[in-house]
């Protein structure tokens, strides 16, 4: 299993959004929902690898932080953020039906078109904050 390379050891993979219906042309770190019966981290991985191509061992995630989000009025939803600097290959685009681009950032400087649930989520880590809320 490989690691990110030097440069790249301090900065994060998002992913532009397209043809989604939901916040097309904004950056989103690679995500998705569980599978009925699915445990966590198995999830992470298996999203990982849908949008990015990358082969994660789901034992070396590390939860960075829980996001309690408010998406509207009558939509709420649980995020947990997970970490991690192995994996299989260089990512790529897996999923260009509903990703424009991958591009790696400096999680202290996000592009002003980040989502702004995964940006909250971003910003718990970096502050080593547990749980937060979002649109509450």
């Amino acid at each position: 299993m490989g690691s990110a390379p030097e440069n790249r050891a301090a900065q994060l993979l998002l992913l532009e959004r397209q043809g989604t219906r939901y916040c097309d042309g904004m950056l989103h770190l690679p995500s998705g929902h569980l599978d009925e019966g699915e445990p966590i981290r198995a999830g992470a991985a298996r999203e990982a690898h849908a949008e990015t191509g990358v082969r994660i061992d789901s034992a070396g995630l590390r939860l960075a932080t829980v996001v309690h989000h408010r998406q509207r009025p009558d939509l709420a939803r649980v995020g947990m953020f997970f970490a991690n600097n192995r994996w299989d290959r260089e990512p790529y685009n897996a999923g260009p039906h509903k990703c424009g681009k991958l591009l790696w950032c400096d999680p202290a400087v996000l592009p002003s078109n980040t989502i702004d649930y995964p940006a909250a989520g971003i910003r718990a880590d970096l502050a080593g904050t547990s749980i937060t809320a979002h649109g509450w």
